[in-house]
């Protein structure tokens, strides 16, 4: 019985270890390029793309596949998701003189695996390659302006077309290089940006200036609005005035026209005419309860107004 169970074992082991020299598996998000001393059949090609139905070396779906042992052939598995390569900070110059500190990165894939193998082999060549092609783009920084980098107005901003810009440039460079690399730019992105010492205190100066120019503008335009508002009080009391004087003297001239008509009715009866008069004169000093003793024999009229109290005696 226990040698049963060793045989079993070593017929484990050694299916696994067969399996392991004579099978290989691709995954759903790989493709592989199976060598034989080192050498890959290269693909056919049809529009452009590789022909799957003639894929060379090239392992296109997943699954299990079977190859001689090593060192006669290896496989090579490289992934088919997008990769992402981050750039280390540089400070770099705009168009106007700023020095800024960007920090950018780059989406890639691997377009053509039997291509991408015969010129870097692996991730980390292309990773090294990828690096010092973004270095050459940084002159496309020096085609822009800071404030068309950094501005609180998003209009104003040009990032996404320094971006476009950026990915033109660097996927026209890798259609230059010989061999291909067989690698495919997605997308080339600004991560960060930020200011160096120098350029910080140019930016507050700039900031300020800005400011203080748009102080003196609402001040100078606050000033004329002033100016065109007492302008135009000016103008309004001017006219108001001038129409109260010229409805004044039409009053006045109406009131001296029946004026001159009662002092000629007066003139007739002198005597009626102050009679009125102190008619008037009593009923305003009774309108405000003033109280004040007379003689009986004084009730004639003339003798009325001849006892009248003063101002002191009203209560």
């Amino acid at each position: 019985m226990k040698n049963r169970l060793t045989l079993l074992v070593a017929l484990i082991v050694v299916v696994f270890l067969l399996s392991y020299m004579f099978a290989f598996q691709v995954r759903y998000d790989e493709v592989a390029v199976l060598t034989t001393f080192d050498r890959a059949t290269p693909p056919e090609y049809k529009d452009g793309q590789i022909d799957a139905e003639h894929p060379g070396s090239l392992k296109l779906n997943p699954g299990p596949y079977f190859k001689l042992p090593w060192p006669i052939q290896k496989v090579h598995s490289y992934p088919t998701r997008l990769q992402i390569l981050e750039d280390q900070a540089e400070e770099k110059q705009t168009k106007d003189g700023f020095s800024v500190i960007v920090k950018s990165y780059v989406t890639w894939r691997i377009e053509d695996p039997h291509a991408f193998f015969v010129s870097l082999e692996n991730i980390d060549k292309a990773s090294k390659q990828l690096h010092s092609l973004l270095r050459e783009v940084s002159g496309v920084i020096g085609k822009y302006r800071f404030d068309q980098m950094v501005n609180t107005d998003p209009e104003k901003l040009q990032l996404d077309q320094i971006e476009a810009d950026a990915l033109k440039t660097l996927s026209d460079r890798l259609s230059k290089t010989s061999p291909k690399y067989g690698i495919h730019i997605e997308h080339v992105g600004i991560r960060q940006i930020a200011l160096p010492e120098s350029t910080t205190s140019k930016v507050f100066e700039r900031m300020k200036a800005t400011r203080e120019r748009l102080a003196a503008g609402a001040r100078a335009d606050g000033l004329a609005r002033a100016a065109a508002i007492r302008a135009e009080a000016n103008s309004a009391q001017k006219t108001i005035l001038s129409f109260a004087l010229r409805r004044a003297e039409a009053i006045r001239a109406q009131g001296d026209r029946k004026a001159a008509e009662y002092y000629s009715v007066f003139e007739k009866d002198e005597q009626f005419a102050i009679f009125l008069r102190q008619s008037d004169a009593l009923k305003k000093i009774l309108s405000h309860n003033t109280t004040f003793v007379i003689d009986s024999q004084d009730l004639k009229p003339e003798g009325i107004f001849s006892k009248l109290p003063a101002a002191s005696d009203k209560k």
